[in-house]
């Protein structure tokens, strides 16, 4: 099994590139004041082709048939069984954006019922697909220049310092 990690690591390195280009495509959330991505604008803009073609792919056959639950205050996962994931705004939001999260919130690769780890590690491999599949699909509106390590183009690279 590869190291589930590294795996994880290099979701979020593609997830972080796609929140940059995304703010700078105008799929930024509009009724917020600070920039923040709008994965639902995003989603809808992929359209159900997008879905469509994922589900045929065979891709995400885990993140799409038993997709993954939220942690509540109460430390209860919900909901107890989900539904699969039915269309493309549930697949982006519910689901990779979902994974991403878990993780970054360290509730990936803590342990759990037998074969957690293992779906774990599934559904970050899997949810990178949709999201690499996402970042490269026909008529995706985002300026994403292949072999820069950040998505950003070589003219953005010196632009105002971080803070």
């Amino acid at each position: 099994m590869e190291n589930p990690y590294l795996a994880a690591d290099a979701f979020v390195k593609d997830f972080r590139q796609m929140e940059y280009a995304m703010k700078r495509s105008g799929f930024g959330r509009q009724d917020k004041t600070i920039a923040e991505a709008d994965w639902d604008s995003f989603a809808q803009h992929l359209g159900s082709k997008f879905f469509e073609y994922v589900i045929a792919s065979g891709l995400a056959k885990t993140l799409i048939g038993q997709p993954p639950r939220r942690l509540l205050n109460d430390m209860t996962w919900a909901p107890p069984n989900p539904s699969p994931l039915a269309n493309v705004a549930q697949l982006i939001v519910n689901g990779v954006c979902r994974v991403r999260n878990s993780y970054i919130h360290g509730e990936k690769f803590t342990g759990g019922p037998d074969g957690q780890w293992e779906r774990d590690v599934t559904l970050v491999l899997e949810a990178h697909a949709v999201l690499q599949e996402a970042m490269r699909y026909p008529g995706s509106p985002l300026p994403i220049t292949a072999g820069q390590p950040d998505g950003r183009k070589k003219s953005e690279k010196t632009s105002q310092p971080r803070h």
